[in-house]
């Protein structure tokens, strides 16, 4: 595959990835969230998916070029926060759905945990990648 088809293909995979938490967030439930799994498995799925989202995120921005800074990474979560609140929001739309601020929570949770588990691997990545007759 030619690089030049890098950000698209990533930026394709991230739109992908926030179609199926959509969906996934706004299926209508028959039944209590927490009867599902075990108790607050709904919370642990959301911040599964922020964390996904958040880390594909940081992934495409790197495909189309843009440097990793800690404005960056605020930025990022910011949207998170943003896209949280518009899913909890929207899915008052929805039958057997309620907005919940502990979603938001865990949706804010989990968009924190993809940034670092980005930042410790693209830190890592450079040590592996670390040359020590290179200068830093």
């Amino acid at each position: 595959m030619s690089l030049r088809k890098l950000p698209l293909l990533a930026t394709i995979v991230l739109v992908a990835l926030w179609a199926i938490a959509f969906t996934a967030t706004h299926w209508p439930l028959r039944q209590e969230p927490n009867e599902i799994l075990f108790p607050h498995a709904d919370k642990i799925a959301h911040m599964t998916i922020y964390a996904v989202l958040a880390f594909v995120t940081l992934l495409a921005l790197r495909a189309w070029n843009y440097r990793w800074t800690p404005l960056l990474a605020v930025l990022v979560g910011l949207a998170m926060v943003a896209l949280g609140m518009f899913d909890e929001l929207t899915q008052m739309l929805v039958a057997g759905r309620t907005p919940d601020p502990a979603d938001l929570l865990a949706d804010t949770i989990g968009a924190a945990l993809g940034i670092g588990a980005y930042a410790v691997a693209r830190a890592w990545y450079a040590r592996q990648n670390y040359s020590p007759s290179e200068p830093r």
